[in-house]
């Protein structure tokens, strides 16, 4: 199994990532890198996020914790709750959607067959 390499993020609400610029609303792309949601997100496929977009139930989020980036399906509710499809991770209940980063919008992998797109 390779090693997971830790990778520095911002903090949310700095110049970098706050919207003060329009990079900050422009989608992006990452790699996946636990197995969290499989199998609908491999290791190794690349998802686009796209930070303009509100999340609703059932969408694939990226969330920011105190020390990683973590991709989740959201259901809202009268609670707000974050699930892993891999049941071997536990589910997260949030108080809010300030620390979603935007929704997975695309994700493609080693072949053509594991492009898709969501809505």
């Amino acid at each position: 199994m390779s090693e997971i390499k830790k990778i520095p993020i911002n903090q949310i609400g700095t110049s970098d990532n706050s919207g003060e610029n329009c990079s900050a609303s422009e989608p992006f792309a990452l790699r996946v890198l636990d197995s969290s949601m499989s199998p609908e997100f491999e290791v190794d496929h690349i998802i686009i996020i796209d930070p303009s977009i509100t999340p609703k139930t059932g969408d694939y989020v990226l969330y920011e914790t105190n020390s990683s980036l973590i991709l989740r399906e959201i259901k809202i509710t009268d609670k707000i709750v974050l699930k892993a499809l891999n049941s071997s991770f536990k589910e997260l209940t949030i108080e809010d959607t300030t620390s979603v980063l935007g929704v997975v919008t695309q994700r493609s992998g080693k072949r053509r067959k594991f492009h898709k797109k969501y809505n």
